[in-house]
């Protein structure tokens, strides 16, 4: 007889009593139901997939792993841990919503059969209306001899939570098939006005833009207006020094010093950073950003993407750190494509503020709306050059998203994400930040960046640039506020390279922005896809960066 061998790709984690999984798909409120079961301040919203890790909570003696949402169609990072967790757990909280309560048992059971647990039924608000639905959840625990607990995760009362610690401490076992569903629960949502045939598309992807418009114009007026006084306080602070080592000069108070780049820092890039997490955060919390996600998603196809990768390119405008981490919920068929949009499209809070400062200090504020337009159709000139027709088809698979409902905003939960997003600055960013002007001013010092500089200066010339544009490219691809330094003269807050037209500033400020991902992207892709998956990746980025700034300085200059 042949000899069947079963390898296992996991090594199961030791089984502990009084652990409980909480499982279910994406969006079904699992972060928010956890969270006020247990009474701590929630920490994330209902974007679908914004969890990426498990998280472990204690509640009556119980401890119960928040996991990521489960999409069974779908070959994600995250769904794989989940899985593998699921292995080394006997014991699960199924959460499934009411409104799409036949397919959600149909995936989800066969990984929790045999195993004991309980059911939570969410969105019960959207059907407890109808007459038949409280019959059905009666017959549903008396066929299946499970608890099947019903609630609105935003409101969860203290009955309800004895009802569920009382459940979790006579759980029963999951029966080998699901059960047969004799009501009709299924409720859909309106369309809304972005949702129009033909308009609609158009109006989707003006709405997912209009966060990171109005933050960088918003925060650029706020940094104008504190800067002279900002800009007092910094002279005031390195004329205290005195006299120091030429090298420490250059780290500390040199053109690209730490204490020189702080006005920038704190008035152009943190501002920018707030006001965009907080529009962001009320866009989830109201199940928008879902929405138009499903809108656009039959076009992403076209570009290799879908409607949810496009969520992470979205909130890389924000920062292109925690958007390509985020690409752990995205399909292993269009992780890399995404993850390379973000890169070259997604300008985020540091290189929005930069390029906006750039042409306020030229004197032609007018050219931010061409330049966010030549990075939208270069974006996706790239993508269609860079992803096969196999890739394009491999993201033509159904709709993982679907349309969630419309609700009002969750102040709560946007002030807990807006407050994470500080506390991401502080900690992340900002050490960062401080730890890459060191490094600049260090090669400074050492005369590296102007040896740089003068290799890459003949290059310019073909791109029909000045020299001194040169500078600022370098300093873009270290980190992409280094576009403003390297153009601004930081005494006069005029132009450093004298005499470019629209079109060369333009195209210097574009190349500048795009030629690379800053250093702690690269790294960060570097972690999350591999070394060869970045270097390829920088290589074709800066090849087409290149070309997109020959046409436009050369065709249009």
């Amino acid at each position: 007889m042949p000899q069947h061998i079963e390898v296992q790709t996991y090594y199961p984690e030791p089984q502990q009593d009084n652990h409980w999984l909480l499982i279910g798909k994406e969006s079904v409120g699992k972060t928010a139901f956890i969270e006020r079961l247990v009474g701590n301040k929630p920490t994330s919203s209902n974007l679908q997939g914004s969890s990426l890790f498990c998280h472990e909570y204690s509640w009556n003696d119980y401890a119960i792993i928040d996991t990521p949402g489960i999409q069974t169609h779908m070959d994600s990072v995250v769904t794989s841990q989940v899985l593998k967790k699921l292995h080394s757990n006997r014991q699960v909280i199924l959460m499934v919503k009411s409104t799409d309560l036949i397919d959600d048992l149909h995936d989800l059971w066969p990984l929790i059969q045999n195993r004991s647990g309980i059911v939570v039924v969410t969105y019960w608000d959207k059907v407890k209306h109808r007459p038949d639905v409280a019959q059905e959840v009666a017959r549903l625990r008396k066929t299946t001899q499970l608890e099947w607990i019903t609630v609105d995760n935003r409101c969860l009362d203290q009955q309800q939570r004895i009802t569920i610690d009382n459940a979790l401490k006579q759980a029963s076992i999951f029966p080998s098939e699901p059960p047969k569903i004799l009501g009709n629960w299924s409720v859909v949502p309106k369309k809304a006005f972005f949702e129009m045939p033909i308009v609609g598309p158009l109006l989707s992807l003006m709405l997912l833009v209009l966060p990171a418009l109005i933050s960088v114009l918003n925060a650029n007026a706020f940094a104008d207006w504190l800067y002279p006084d900002a800009e007092g306080g910094v002279d005031w602070l390195i004329a205290r020094f005195g006299v120091m080592p030429d090298v420490l000069h250059h780290m500390l108070i040199g053109e690209y010093g730490v204490i020189s780049m702080l006005p920038f820092l704190l008035l152009y890039a943190l501002p920018t950073v707030l006001i965009f997490s907080a529009i962001i955060a009320l866009y989830k919390t109201t199940g928008l950003v879902d929405r138009l996600s499903y809108c656009l998603d039959p076009f992403m196809h076209k570009l290799g993407l879908s409607g949810r990768d496009l969520v992470r390119v979205i909130m890389g405008f924000g920062c292109n750190v925690p958007a390509i981490i985020q690409t752990r919920n995205c399909s292993c068929c269009t992780r890399g494509t995404c993850v390379s949009a973000i890169s070259f499209g997604s300008a985020c809070s540091y290189q929005l503020p930069a390029t906006i400062a750039v042409f306020s200090a030229a004197g032609k504020p007018y050219l931010a709306l061409p330049y966010l337009l030549f990075l939208g159709v270069t974006t996706c000139l790239y993508l269609l050059l860079t992803t096969s027709k196999s890739q394009r088809r491999a993201s033509m698979s159904t709709n993982l998203l679907n349309r969630g409902f419309l609700q009002p905003p969750n102040i709560r939960f946007a002030l807990s994400e807006m407050f994470g997003v500080i506390r991401e600055f502080i900690t992340t960013a900002l050490p960062l930040f401080i730890g890459i002007c060191f490094v600049a001013g260090f090669l400074s010092w050492l005369g590296f960046i102007d040896f740089i500089t003068a290799l890459i200066a003949p290059f310019m010339t073909l791109l029909n640039l000045p020299e001194g544009a040169a500078i600022a490219v370098i300093l873009g691809a270290i980190r992409k506020d280094g576009l403003a330094i390297g153009l601004i003269e930081s005494s006069s807050q005029s132009l450093k390279v004298v005499g470019m037209s629209d079109v060369q500033l333009l195209a210097a400020v574009y190349l500048a922005g795009v030629m690379l991902p800053c250093i702690v992207s690269l790294l960060t892709i570097v972690r999350e896809m591999r070394w060869h998956f970045a270097a390829k990746m920088a290589l074709r980025q800066m090849t087409c960066a290149f070309v997109f700034t020959a046409v436009l300085s050369w065709g249009w200059g």
